[in-house]
Formats: structure tokens, C-alpha cells, sequence
């Protein structure tokens, strides 16, 4: 049986082929790398599968090699094709395997497809005609870390003013402070902001301009037919987003806007494992 695996900083979550599902707490080791991959191999090896999809967030190439990755550094120039040598691994960046697997289990229609997907960071993905575009060497569609405040707040990624630093956990929890109020964690933001807190709902709105923002730049980039957004906190979110699509239509160009239908992702936590999963089920990747 094939099995689709997603490694996160705090969890390792798996989607069988038969659709049963596992999530293995993992942030305790998540800094010793020793320990990290052992740990990593016992979960992509145990029930013997014939052929493995592994997805991962970060700079990771067409030949399995995590460069770099922002909020992993313990995976920072690991060969998991090595790795797990003598096994067929199909190894991609997450939200490009999360990607693939929106295209493959919902949306075969889509001519080109592009994914959004915030939580602890913010990552792109995108399938044209049916396959992953990774660009040269497995690099593309690293969203996140396009700039859209020159000279703007730090990054997870070194730089200043990406995306990322604005739509993400940690960038809510920024525009939060930055509106007055106190450190708060990205979940305790959001119930606030369901309970009308003012501060709370000031930090909301300036994380949907800047998420239009960055939509609006993609979609003219890439022209996509479909805009899937998800992620935990993209999930956490969604009472906010109801007009989202109407927003972004409004600030794109004419002909791109009415090319593309905005939809959010129905796999929640598991997105990346279930496209994993695609990628080991089809032949032709």
C-alpha cells in the first residue's frame, strides 16, 4: 500500500491510501537532528509501503535535497531521497504536494491551479495541466518569501517585508502588537476578534489587505483558473473571508479576476499528507 507523509516542526502526519490517517508529535526532537530522522524513518517505513510521496516545507530540489527550510533548519541539507534508499520516495516541497493533491482528489477541471497555504508560515503551490510546476530545480512557488514592504518587518527567511511576515502566525501576532495590543498567540488573536475585541479586529483586517495584496500579485503572475486557500490558520480565519473572493476580483485586472473561481481546502490539517499520498499513487509525476 502507498502512504503520503507530511513533516512538520510539530508533527508528522501520515494519509494512507486506504484514507486512514496518523499525526506523530515530533517538536520535542524537532532540534536534534540524530533524533529528528530516526524518527522520520521509523514513520516513513513502518507498514512496509511500496511507494512513499514525502512533503516538506522548504528550498527542496528535483533531486530530494531540503536546502533550506525556514521553520525546519533541522532538515537544512538533507538528501531524503538517500535517506531512504532502496524505497520509492517521491520527495516535493509541501504546499507543491498540497497542490497536487487538490488538483488530484478535487478540482481535475483546473487547468491551472494555485494553492495558498498559511499557518506557521506561508507557501505557494501549482499544478498546470495536471502536474506540479517545481520551475528548474524544485525551487518555484516560494511565495511566502516575495517582498511586499520594502525594507519591511523581518522574515522567518532573513530578508525583510515578504509576504510570509505579514500572513502568517507569527505576522498576526505582529499586526496585533503593533495595533496596541499585548503578546498574544495567533488563536487567542482570532477568538478575540470573534468576541469584537477592537484591537483584535484592526490586526484582522490589516492581514486581509495584505493577504489580497499578495493574492492579487499571483494571480497576475500566473493567471490561475482556481485560488484554493488553506492551512490551520487560514482554517482558524474563515469567518473573516466570507468576501474574500469578491475583494480580490476587485483589486485585479478585469481579465484575470473572471478567469479564476477562490475556494478554501476541505483536507484542513492534513492537506499536505494527502498530497503526498497523490503523489505516490500516480505513475506519471
Amino acid at each position: 500500500m502507498k502512504k503520503g507523509v507530511d513533516i512538520g516542526g510539530t508533527f508528522i502526519k501520515v494519509f494512507w491510501e486506504d484514507g486512514s490517517r496518523e499525526k506523530h508529535y515530533i517538536r520535542d526532537m524537532a532540534h536534534n537532528r540524530e533524533s529528528f530522522l530516526k524518527k522520520v524513518k521509523e514513520i516513513v517505513l513502518e507498514g512496509s509501503p511500496e511507494r512513499v510521496g514525502i512533503a516538506v516545507a522548504g528550498f527542496t530540489s528535483l533531486e530530494g535535497v531540503v536546502y533550506k527550510s525556514p521553520n525546519l533548519r533541522v532538515l537544512d541539507g538533507v538528501n531524503l531521497k538517500r535517506l531512504f534508499e532502496g524505497l520509492e520516495v517521491r520527495v516535493m516541497n509541501d504546499v507543491s504536494a498540497g497542490a497536487f493533491g487538490e488538483w488530484y482528489f478535487e478540482n481535475r477541471d483546473s487547468k491551472v491551479l494555485l494553492f495558498i497555504a498559511i499557518g506557521t508560515g506561508l507557501g505557494g503551490g501549482l499544478v498546470v495541466g495536471g502536474k506540479p510546476f517545481l520551475g528548474a530545480c524544485g525551487s518555484s512557488l516560494e511565495l511566502g518569501h516575495h517582498v511586499i514592504v520594502i525594507d519591511g518587518n523581518s522574515c522567518s527567511c532573513g530578508r525583510r517585508g515578504c509576504w510570509e511576515a505579514y500572513c502568517s502566525s507569527y505576522g498576526l501576532e505582529r499586526l496585533y502588537r503593533s495595533a496596541g495590543g499585548s503578546e498574544l498567540k495567533d488563536y487567542e488573536i482570532i477568538k478575540r476578534a470573534m468576541e469584537g475585541e477592537g484591537l483584535a479586529l484592526r490586526a484582522v483586517e490589516e492581514f486581509k489587505k495584505y493577504l489580497i495584496t499578495g493574492l492579487m500579485n499571483a494571480v497576475h503572475v500566473l493567471n490561475p483558473d482556481r485560488v484554493v486557500l488553506g492551512g490551520g490558520l487560514i482554517e482558524a480565519m474563515k469567518p473573516f473571508l466570507n468576501s474574500l473572493e469578491e475583494e480580490l476580483k476587485k483589486a485585479c485586472e478585469e481579465l484575470p479576476a473572471q478567469c479564476f473561481k477562490l475556494s478554501f481546502s476541505t483536507c484542513a490539517e492534513y492537506c499536505m499528507a494527502r498530497g503526498a499520498l497523490a503523489l505516490a499513487l500516480e505513475d506519471d509525476i
